[in-house]
């Protein structure tokens, strides 16, 4: 009965190794296959949200993230980031639309992480790696998106396209909103009450 349980935790193990192992190869290979922009824009992502739980500021021996104010913000701007990065066809570069997405959010993190750098002028003893990790991470992933775009991007072309998308959606709402009023309207709906047989007749 012993050797019985030992086979059936030995077996146990086996596979749940060769599940891990399978489940390890295949996200290598996607990393592996990913494009490169897609690749350093999901790294400098990933390296700004861990850097957002670190020490930004310490004072005598205390600590104080960058997770409060405006440091929300860029962490908002650093996930937005990274899910575009991964969404899609990650062989290929991220399209004009998801591009200039990027481009704003990595340049919304960096101009707020730049400001918070020039105000901090006078303290900048009290700045720890955490805060430098974020403002590299941030920059990183503007110049990343940027550096390693594909042929045909362009800013105006990128601003363009998002502009249009964000129309098309608008459009699609204001369709839906308007095809569910006109729905509303054309039912009929009767307010007239049933015949009672036992009310007498006049």
């Amino acid at each position: 009965m012993l050797y019985i349980r030992f086979k059936l935790t030995k077996n146990s193990f086996v596979r749940a190794n060769s599940y891990d192992y399978f489940s390890y190869k295949l996200f290598t290979m996607n990393f592996e296959t990913m494009s490169k922009q897609r690749k350093m824009i999901l790294i400098a992502a990933a390296v700004g949200v861990i850097c957002m739980f670190l020490p930004w500021v310490s004072v005598f021996g205390f600590s104080v993230s960058g997770m409060h104010g405006w440091g929300i913000l860029v962490f908002l701007c650093l996930v937005v980031a990274g899910v575009i990065a991964f969404m899609g066809d990650q062989t290929k570069n991220l399209n004009g639309t998801n591009w200039m997405a990027v481009l704003i959010a990595g340049g919304v993190a960096s101009l707020i992480m730049l400001i918070n750098f020039i105000s901090s002028l006078d303290a900048l003893s009290l700045l720890s790696f955490g805060y430098y990790g974020a403002l590299a991470a941030s920059i990183g992933v503007a110049a990343f998106a940027f550096m390693n775009r594909s042929a045909t991007d362009s800013l105006q072309g990128g601003f363009d396209s998002l502009k249009g998308e964000m129309n098309r959606r608008m459009n699609s709402t204001n369709t839906n909103q308007a095809s569910t009023t006109n729905v509303s309207q054309t039912t009929p709906i009767s307010h007239t009450p049933p015949d009672d047989p036992s009310r007498p007749t006049v």
